[in-house]
C-alpha cells in the first residue's frame, strides 16, 4: 500500500477568472532532495544524481519541453543523461529531440518504441483533432529493454521495469529506491476523471483486470510518493479511488454485458444510475461515458475486428448533442444541411465551422470538444479549398489556433499567418477589431505582454466596444 504522505501535493495551478489572462504553463514542485515534477498538461519529472540527470516523460510539444528543459537548469546544471518514456502517447514524448541536443541518451522499453513507429500517425490525427499542433514525429529511443533495467545517475539508481497493460499495453514504470518514488507514466491519473483508453486503439480498461494488476506491480515498490502522467501526486486516497472506479465500471458494465444489453440498452440503463460519487468527479478529459465504452469494447470485441479501438463505438459530441434535441443540435443540424447542399459556397462552410466551435464550449471532456474541433477544422479546410482569401474561414480558423496554442503553452504561429492574412485582407472594423486582438493573444502566449498591449490597444480603437479586448488589457 503507498505510504499515506506527509505533505500535501502540489496544488493545480490557479485558474483566473478571465479567460484572456497572462497564463502559467506548469509548475515545478520539489517532491523529496532529488526528484522534481513539473505539472502541466502531462506531468514531467525529473531526477538529480551525484553525476547526471535523468528526465522522465518530455511533455507535447517544444515549448512546453523547453519550459521543462529551463526549469531543470534552474535547480542543476549537471549533464542531462537520460530521457526516459514511459509509454508510446504523444503528450509524453514529443520533447525528445530537444534533450537529445542536451546530450541525453532517449530510455523506453522495446514495445514504447515500436509503438512510436507503428501508431504515430493515427496518434498524431488522434491529438491534433484535439488542438494540438505536434510538428515532427517525436525522436525514437535509441536504448530500450524488456523486463527491467537499472541506470545510475551516480549514488542515485533509477529501476525501470515494464509495469503491465494499462492506459496503454506499454505501461513502463520508473522507481527510485533511493527517494522512495515511483514515475508510473498513465497508469495512474489524479484529480479529474481517467482516461480509461483513446477511442483509436484497442487498450485501456478492457474489464478484465488487468489495469488493476498493473496499479498492484507499483504498489509492491511500497513507494512514498507516486507521480502519475496526469494530475497531482497520489497517495493512498488517490490510488484507492482510482481503483474504485476501475472496479465500479468492470463490474457494472460486465454484468449488463453478461445479460446480454446492447449497448444503447447498457447506457440507457446504467447512465441514469451512476453514483455521486461518480458524477461529483471534474471532468477534463476522460468522463464515464467513456469508461462504459471501453470496458463494453474489451468484453464483446471478436477476433479479426478490423477497427482496432472503439471509435466506432462511440457516440459523436454532436450526435449525442441532437439527442438530445435543443436550439444548437437544431442549428448543427442545418448548417451541415446547409454545407451539402451549398458545397461551393465558403461561407456556408465557415459559419458551420463557427457554430462547431461555439458547440464545443458546452462539453468539459476535452476528448468530447475534439469531435467538434476535428469537424470544425475540415469545414475550414473545404472553404479554403474553395478560396484560399475567404475572410470569415482566414479568421475563424486563426482564432481557433491562436487560442489553443494560448490554452495548451503550444507556438502560436501558424495561427497568427490566418490572421495576418485576415487583416491584410479585410476592411470591415469589426473583423480587422478581432484579427487584432487574436494577434495580441498570440503574443500574451509568447511573454511578448508589451506586443501584445499595442494589438489590444488597436483592436479597441477599431470597436471600443470589442468586450475580449477590454478584459485582455486589464488582467
Amino acid at each position: 500500500m503507498v505510504i499515506p504522505h506527509t505533505s500535501l501535493p502540489p496544488k493545480s495551478p490557479k485558474t483566473d477568472p478571465n479567460p484572456f489572462a497572462p497564463r502559467r504553463y506548469g509548475e515545478l514542485h520539489r517532491v523529496t532532495e532529488r526528484v522534481y515534477i513539473l505539472r502541466n498538461i502531462t506531468n514531467s519529472s525529473f531526477v538529480v544524481g551525484d553525476r547526471s540527470v535523468a528526465v522522465i516523460d518530455t511533455q507535447v510539444n517544444f515549448p512546453s519541453a523547453s519550459e521543462l528543459l529551463r526549469l531543470v537548469r534552474t535547480v542543476t546544471e549537471k549533464p542531462i543523461e537520460y530521457v526516459i518514456n514511459t509509454h508510446y502517447h504523444w503528450d509524453h514524448t514529443n520533447g525528445n529531440a530537444l534533450f537529445k541536443k542536451e546530450g541525453a541518451t532517449v530510455v523506453s522499453s522495446k514495445l514504447t518504441k515500436e509503438f512510436m513507429v507503428i501508431r504515430a500517425p493515427r496518434q498524431k490525427e488522434f491529438l491534433s483533432g484535439r488542438g494540438f499542433e505536434l510538428g515532427k514525429d517525436p525522436f525514437l529511443p535509441e536504448k530500450t529493454f524488456e523486463g527491467e533495467m537499472t541506470l545510475d545517475l551516480g549514488n542515485m539508481p533509477l529501476r525501470l521495469f515494464f509495469a503491465g497493460t494499462a492506459e496503454t499495453d506499454d505501461a513502463t514504470a520508473v522507481h527510485v529506491p533511493k527517494e522512495g518514488v515511483v514515475m508510473s507514466g498513465d497508469t495512474v491519473m489524479t484529480g479529474s476523471f481517467p482516461i480509461f483508453g483513446q477511442p483509436v486503439w484497442d487498450e485501456g480498461l478492457q474489464g478484465d483486470g488487468q489495469w488493476q494488476k498493473t496499479i498492484a506491480r507499483l504498489l509492491e515498490t511500497k513507494p512514498a510518493h507516486v507521480i502519475p502522467g496526469h494530475g497531482p501526486l497520489a497517495y493512498e486516497n488517490e490510488i484507492q479511488l482510482l481503483l474504485k472506479i476501475e472496479d465500479f465500471f468492470t463490474e457494472e458494465v460486465g454484468k449488463r454485458v453478461r445479460q446480454g444489453m446492447t449497448l444503447d440498452a447498457l447506457l440507457a440503463d446504467l447512465e441514469p444510475k451512476l453514483p455521486a460519487w461518480i458524477t461529483a468527479i471534474p471532468v477534463v478529459w476522460g468522463n464515464p461515458r467513456y469508461a462504459i465504452l471501453r470496458v463494453f469494447r474489451g468484453l464483446t470485441k471478436k477476433v479479426g475486428d478490423k477497427e482496432p479501438g472503439w471509435q466506432l463505438y462511440k457516440p459523436s459530441a454532436m450526435a449525442h448533442e441532437a439527442g438530445e434535441g435543443g436550439d444548437m443540435a437544431l442549428k448543427l443540424s442545418i448548417l451541415k444541411k446547409a454545407t451539402q447542399d451549398s458545397s461551393n459556397d465558403p461561407d456556408t462552410f465557415s459559419v458551420y465551422a463557427e457554430a462547431l466551435v461555439d458547440a464545443s464550449r458546452k462539453e468539459a471532456s476535452v476528448l468530447e470538444k475534439g469531435d467538434f474541433f476535428q469537424e470544425a477544422r475540415l469545414s475550414w479546410e473545404k472553404g479554403l479549398a474553395l478560396n484560399k482569401e475567404h475572410i470569415p474561414t482566414l479568421l475563424g480558423k486563426g482564432k481557433f489556433l491562436t487560442m489553443m496554442a494560448y490554452r495548451g503553452g503550444d507556438d502560436p504561429a501558424a495561427g497568427m499567418a490566418f490572421l495576418r492574412k485576415a487583416l491584410e485582407l479585410s476592411t470591415d472594423s469589426h473583423t480587422r477589431a478581432q484579427a487584432e486582438f487574436y494577434l495580441g493573444m498570440g503574443e500574451r502566449r509568447l511573454g511578448n505582454e508589451k506586443s501584445a498591449h499595442v494589438y489590444f490597444e488597436k483592436a479597441l480603437s477599431l470597436d471600443p466596444t470589442f468586450m475580449p479586448a477590454r478584459m485582455a488589457k486589464q488582467a
